[in-house]
């Protein structure tokens, strides 16, 4: 290992450790951790370690469920051209564990990603000794990155982003981050400011290229949109009831009276309308749950399996995996959250856009900065800064369907140009393993 490689775990392993009696009664007591905790710290169930098959495997490793559904398109892409190999996925949440069993074949392995702490990644990847590695957007974790340099394993970043919070971050260890940058094979990054990003932070510049973003490949584009009438009937709620739907909240809970307050405002010009809330994290619900009952109205948990009864009174709590897509079909008008308070960051707005619905989302964007701003650019969205405005916009989408579906066409006809992103992901991975395309 090189001596930043030392430097970092000389320092590092002796804090964590430090750290232990503080942050273990923490993870101990919430569920998402402490189901998982014996997995990230390298335990393997015995049917998933006789099923590894090292030295015939990709490793790809996606941090939750938006990362997952990204791999899994490229893993689809990838079967055709790797019938013999085997795909390990790790995933660092409980969500993405779950969507990502679902998703995957009997022939995966699905694993919870190491914790970073030496002694437990290189055993980690000594056990599933992969032929290659991708990492989907940019989880850099340095010990994985060394664990495989050590062994010769390539490691490919796919779909690759900065934010500039994250850069001015980096920026302070540039050394380390160069070290570190170096040891992948190949960068694959979303926009040309990814790129010139990871540069700076010193990833050997003909080791990185530009892409494209998965995620417009992933969208399912819907010309005539087409509500999940099934799912009306399921909720109990009458075709003529036009709904808001709030999406992928922020966890900070900032979001969640805002959305009431855009109801209420709403419904003093159109009174019918129906607001329901998919938070960002599920576990969320009771939580959510507590502060539509404080607002006066009843909370409906699709968890319970509740439906509406009144809509006027009441609003529909989204707090289940994997159902996102199919209750933005039946939105009238879609707000993308963790965009409207600071510091935000965005959530992905191309699926509700592709499935046909005309999509709002705040200005702290910096996740999806690219993708929102040229979104506005083709006029392809609606950018809102306030309650107000937010309000504002759902009733011009209902005064004006026809200018609102003409949004939206342009939002699509934008998605359709970027295509392509995950073919040339592909192409470099299946470089990387000498396999020809």
């Amino acid at each position: 290992m090189s001596i930043y490689a030392w430097t970092y775990n000389l320092i590092g392993n002796p804090l964590g450790l430090a750290a232990l009696p503080a942050w273990l009664p923490y993870m101990l007591c919430r569920r998402k951790y402490r189901c998982s905790l014996a997995r990230r710290a390298g335990w393997l169930p015995a049917h998933d370690q006789a099923r590894l098959r090292p030295g015939q495997g990709i490793w790809v490793h996606a941090v939750s469920v938006g990362e997952f559904n990204l791999a899994a398109t490229l893993i689809e892409q990838l079967r055709p051209h790797c019938p013999d190999m085997q795909f390990v996925v790790s995933v660092t949440t409980m969500t993405g564990y779950e969507v990502a069993q679902r998703r995957l074949t009997p022939a995966d392995v699905l694993i919870y990603f190491p914790l970073e702490f030496w002694p437990v990644m290189d055993r980690m990847v000594a056990r599933v000794r992969p032929r290659a590695a991708v990492i989907v957007e940019t989880e850099i974790w340095p010990n994985f990155l060394y664990a495989l340099a050590r062994r010769g394993i390539p490691c490919v970043l796919a779909n690759g982003r900065i934010s500039q919070k994250s850069f001015d971050r980096y920026r302070l260890a540039r050394p380390f981050m160069r070290d570190v940058l170096g040891r992948f094979a190949q960068c694959n990054m979303q926009t040309g400011h990814d790129a010139a990003r990871l540069r700076a932070l010193g990833a050997p510049p003909a080791r990185v290229a530009v892409t494209g973003n998965i995620k417009f490949d992933a969208a399912r584009l819907v010309d005539t949109p087409a509500p999940d009438a099934t799912l009306r009937t399921e909720l109990g709620l009458p075709a003529n009831v036009p709904v808001f739907l709030g999406a992928a909240l922020d966890k900070t809970g900032a979001e969640d009276a805002l959305m009431i307050d855009v109801l209420e405002q709403v419904r003093a010009q159109a009174p019918q309308t129906a607001l329901i809330i998919v938070p960002r994290h599920p576990e969320r619900g009771p939580e959510l749950a507590r502060l539509v009952a404080q607002r006066g109205y009843v909370p409906r948990q699709r968890s319970q399996g509740a439906r509406f009864a009144d809509p006027a009174r009441e609003i529909f709590i989204v707090d289940t995996i994997g159902e996102l897509k199919r209750f933005y079909t039946i939105a009238q008008a879609v707000f993308v959250g963790k965009s409207l308070c600071a510091p935000g960051g965005g959530q992905n707005m191309i699926e509700p856009i592709a499935l046909g619905v005309p999509t709002m989302y705040g200005p702290h964007t910096a996740n999806f900065r690219g993708m929102a701003d040229v979104l506005l650019e083709h006029g392809g969205a609606r950018l809102v800064r306030s309650a107000g405005e937010l309000a504002a916009a759902i009733l011009d989408v209902g005064r004006d369907p026809a200018a609102a579906r003409a949004m939206v066409q342009r939002g699509q006809a934008f998605i359709r140009s970027q295509h392509g992103a995950t073919q040339r992901n592909v192409a470099s991975i299946l470089a990387t393993l000498n396999i020809e395309h």
